[in-house]
């Protein structure tokens, strides 16, 4: 990249491979440290820039699908100037030769694209069940927001629809289709629903959705699903309700890391199935870059990867791996998996290590579960919470916690949250000095109480 005397120096070329949380976040902060560099966005799909956390609400009528777009391609490069190939599929890339060869879908026309650093942030790709008539037509993954169109068109006329998979995707929707005036069954493999949490926390979670109406299938294993001329009309599990009628069904099946582009270049994949990065977001290519649900994700509770597909946790990474794309160093210290989501008219958080999660990674603990009222009882607008926290019997620090509840339960799981990322033992959260009015609180805070009635479980 010569120049000669008194001109502009070729400016460093930054290519990134995904047009979403991680990819566009490390692409602006990139541009934002160094206007000089020159940043290309390549996106396989038609859209840019898209909330997937609000899909359950554009089935649910409460917002469009042009309100979930932060950004078309032209108003990204007017606003961000970063130039963005929406439809353009990657096919290989060549590190030795720092070149990508991408193929536009729309025209099927190719095209190369040459990188000084490269960013991967391809996401996943929908893990489909291994059982007959996945390929009826109106069965559904929701991984883009291009399927929820697809999908949406389709449950229009439905009246019956299944939801194979009752994580968080799962729940939300089963809300959304039934404010829409569905019948709603869902089907989870697992005992019980929500399998993040523990099992006396998702029977809270279980009785809410049977309030409203939602029929729950735990513990089945769907068999086939059925169907007429080519369209499904029904679900087969072996837990013997015979065929559930079914007009169309979603698949909450779960996602794996699409790691293909990277393992064929010689990107090392980690023991999770993920890339494998450093704290900078490189990975193990020299030049090469990898941020977001593809990567491995640390966890230092756990003190090992594991993987993470929240989005939150793509935009960190992201902006971690745009500094370092624009040579300003920076470092990602890893994730505890703090989660909230509505339930009808429950929330539900969690954040850090179940009973169950701590027992798979052989950690002793504690844990107890308290119900309290989210502020001042006698105030009108209190609600009750349930709040069950988790500690390491030899440390006593707090490593898990999930509040569910009627009040305010998102305000909880991130204290607890922060608590957990500091190393705090209960004792430690026990005295927490937190603000105080009838309004907003009580006078002990339902999360120290709960501190308190794990500290006569540890002692």
């Amino acid at each position: 990249m010569g120049f000669r005397a008194g001109e502009i120096p070729v400016v460093e070329e930054i290519l990134i491979i995904g047009g979403n949380a991680a990819g566009l976040t490390a692409a602006s902060r990139a541009k934002r440290i160094d206007p000089r560099l020159q940043i290309t966005v390549l996106e396989k799909g038609p859209h840019i820039a898209y909330s997937t956390c609000g899909i359950p609400y554009y089935f649910a009528k409460i917002v469009t699908a042009d309100q979930l777009l932060s950004y078309t391609p032209e108003s990204f490069e007017k606003e961000r100037g970063i130039k963005v190939h929406n439809n353009t599929r990657v096919d290989a890339i060549e590190p030795g030769r720092k070149r990508v060869t991408a193929v536009h879908t729309d025209t099927g026309e190719t095209i190369e694209f040459t990188y000084d650093r490269l960013l991967i942030a391809t996401g996943v790709t929908p893990k489909v069940p291994d059982i007959p008539g996945t390929d009826l037509k109106n069965v559904f993954t929701i991984t883009t927001l291009q399927d929820a169109i697809h999908a949406y068109e389709a449950l229009g006329p439905a009246k019956a629809v299944s939801i194979i998979g009752a994580g968080y995707v799962g729940l939300e929707l089963a809300e959304s289709l039934h404010g829409l005036g569905k019948k709603v069954r869902l089907f989870e493999r697992e005992p019980q629903v929500l399998p993040t949490v523990d099992r006396d926390m998702a029977q809270i979670i279980e009785y809410e959705l049977q309030r409203f109406g939602v029929t729950i299938s735990a513990g089945a294993k769907v068999l086939a699903l059925v169907g007429h001329e080519g369209r499904v009309n029904g679900v087969k599990a072996a837990s013997g309700i015979g065929i559930e009628p079914s007009e169309v069904v979603l698949l909450d099946t779960g996602v794996a890391p699409n790691v293909n582009l990277a393992r064929d270049a010689g990107v090392k994949i980690g023991v999770t199935g993920a890339i494998c990065v450093s704290s900078s977001m490189e990975t193990s290519v020299p030049g090469i870059y990898a941020a977001g649900n593809c990567i491995e994700t640390y966890c230092p509770i756990r003190r090992r990867p594991v993987l993470s597909y929240l989005g939150t946790v793509a935009t960190k990474q992201g902006r971690v791996a745009g500094d370092n794309l624009a040579a300003r160093r920076a470092e990602f210290y890893g994730a505890i998996g703090t989660t909230v989501l509505k339930v009808f008219d429950l929330a539900v958080a969690r954040t850090g290590l179940s009973v169950r999660e701590a027992g798979a990674e052989s950690i002793p603990v504690e844990s107890a579960r308290i119900e309290a009222m989210d502020r001042a009882e006698y105030y009108p607008t209190a609600r009750k919470l349930w709040i069950k926290l988790v500690a390491a019997r030899d440390s006593r620090k707090l490593i898990g916690a999930q509040v569910l509840g009627y009040g305010e339960a998102a305000r909880r799981i991130d204290v607890a949250a922060a608590a957990i990322t500091a190393g705090m033992r209960v004792d430690e959260l026990a005295q927490l000095d937190l603000a105080y009015a009838p309004p907003y609180g009580n006078l002990w805070d339902p999360l120290l109480i709960a501190a308190q009635a794990l500290m006569k479980r540890l002692d």
